[in-house]
């Protein structure tokens, strides 16, 4: 009988040793990245940016609007070909600000920007670019975004010092 006693305070040793600590079971939650936040459109050129894009689509491009040296690509057969594609997207229900969009061959002082625009029957995204003077210096329109269109941001180069950020065209 000392054995079976001494056999079963044994195991009761053994299993609280072997126990987990308490609170040590529960799961713990795996720490997640924060998210990136969503980037912020300036209402003012999100509205240009919807103006142009039911302009575009109805054919009825307001040529003021754009800057001089963009004019003469803003022929009325260009001006038909795009309406009659963007009319076939349908109605536009939404707009989406998916960033900013740098590109070295900018004038001076231009700024770009990326929307996608949601139509009842597709999506297509919108590329924009203001000169200076807020008139229109780049518009077109591509139905998927691509590596090759996108600039990467700013990054230091080697001459300047560590933290530096140059941007290109702007």
């Amino acid at each position: 009988m000392r054995i079976a006693g001494a056999f079963a305070i044994a195991i009761a040793i053994l299993l609280a040793v072997l126990a987990p600590a308490p609170g040590s079971a529960r799961p713990h939650a795996t720490p997640t990245p924060s998210p990136t936040p969503a980037p912020v459109a300036d209402p003012a050129v999100t509205k240009i940016a919807r103006t142009q894009f039911v302009q575009w689509q109805a054919g009825t491009v307001n040529k003021s609007l754009y800057a001089d040296k963009v004019l003469p690509q803003l022929t009325d057969q260009k001006i038909a070909d795009t309406s009659k594609a963007l009319g076939e997207l349908g109605a536009l229900t939404d707009t989406t600000y998916i960033g900013r969009w740098i590109n070295p061959e900018f004038p001076p002082g231009a700024t770009g920007y990326i929307y996608q625009m949601h139509c009842i029957s597709g999506n297509i995204y919108l590329w924009l670019a203001l000169d200076a003077e807020g008139k229109i210096a780049t518009i077109f329109f591509k139905s998927r975004l691509d590596v090759e269109t996108i600039t990467p941001a700013p990054s230091a180069t080697p001459a300047e010092p560590p933290g530096t950020l140059r941007r290109k065209g702007l």
